[in-house]
């Protein structure tokens, strides 16, 4: 109930702990409980227990015993051709693994769309045909309705590559998507070869046979086929999660990744589908691009939440490298 109190705060927060809550989430609990307040009108009229000694004093220890660095979804990074350092799965070696049909088509646009505009995976599933701006030079424009950070739905617009666009229009075109969710389901349905079967003269049938007459027509033989199917709703996060690591382990089977056969597993597994945002940041901050510009373009709710991500890849950029680089090279 509220207003709460401070002692239930803490109380509250031990709980989180013991359950095995991160400091990042157990912070962000908090902080709802204080826009909570606030919307009450509480904090008003003197209730703030979120900023209270005793919270901040729970919220500091937590992060000291547990330490604030969070376990992150692996990058997919762009490449060798962004950043010689990259190392394992990258999107180039997963682009080159995805295959012509209709499956590897969906693959490559979501990807690459994803990529480009460094998406949650709510926003990637939630791209439909009108959403997607295209422009005369074939780079187009993507608006995102809401995201995390927008819960009011003020709406943001995102960059995609002429590449993108050849990839998303390629899928669209296969697929005979003209409006609704981009990024649906693929049914594949693998048919095999079916040899004919001759006709049986009447007299060499059983009397008791079922299904005598098609014994007495025979059958044409049926070659090999592959029948596509394409869903009407959108990917869920756990499709997208496959996809990920499915075309991951497809991109090793063609030597696309250079890796240890022990670490491929692992390694896929750890791609999630927060790992393409994870990745285009880390590339930003490769480039030498500063946290406030990344935490624009990517819509991260603050420049410290981006430079999570990339903290040890900024360094190779920040003002003591960038000048100590020109004297002590």
């Amino acid at each position: 109930p509220l207003p709460a109190e401070p002692e239930d705060l803490v109380r509250y927060i031990a709980m989180l702990e013991a359950r095995g809550a991160k400091p990042a989430t157990v912070a962000r609990r908090v902080a709802s409980l204080a826009t909570a307040h606030g919307l009450s009108g509480l904090q008003e009229r003197g209730h703030a227990p979120t900023s209270h000694v005793m919270v901040r004093a729970a919220l500091k220890g937590l992060r000291r015993r547990r330490g604030a660095a969070q376990r992150q979804a692996a990058p997919l990074r762009f490449g060798a051709s962004l950043d010689p350092h990259t190392k394992g799965f990258t999107l180039t070696a997963l682009l080159g693994a995805c295959g012509g049909d209709l499956q590897g088509l969906r693959d490559a646009a979501l990807l690459s769309l994803g990529y480009d505009a460094g998406l949650r995976v709510s926003e990637l599933v939630a791209v439909t045909v009108a959403h997607i701006d295209p422009h005369s030079d074939g780079s187009a424009l993507l608006f995102i309705p809401s995201s995390k950070t927008d819960q009011e739905g003020q709406g943001a617009w995102c960059w995609l590559s002429a590449d993108t666009m050849r990839r998303v229009g390629a899928w669209l075109v296969a697929s005979a998507i003209t409006e609704g969710p981009v990024f649906r389901r693929v049914g594949i349905d693998r048919r095999r070869l079916r040899a004919a079967v001759p006709p049986m003269a009447y007299e060499a049938i059983p009397g008791h046979t079922r299904h005598w007459q098609e014994k007495l027509k025979g059958k044409r033989a049926e070659p090999a086929r592959t029948v596509y199917t394409v869903g009407t709703a959108s990917l869920s996060r756990q499709g997208v999660n496959g996809i990920y690591r499915r075309v991951a382990l497809s991109a090793f089977d063609q030597g696309l990744v250079e890796m240890p056969i022990a670490k491929v597993e692992e390694a896929a597994r750890a791609l999630s589908s927060h790992s393409l945002r994870v990745g285009l940041t880390q590339d930003l901050f490769a480039a030498g691009e500063d946290g406030v510009g990344i935490a624009q373009a990517l819509r991260w709710s603050s420049p410290s939440t981006a430079l999570r991500y990339g903290r040890k890849l900024a360094a190779r950029s920040n003002v003591a490298a960038r000048v100590l680089s020109r004297i002590r090279s």
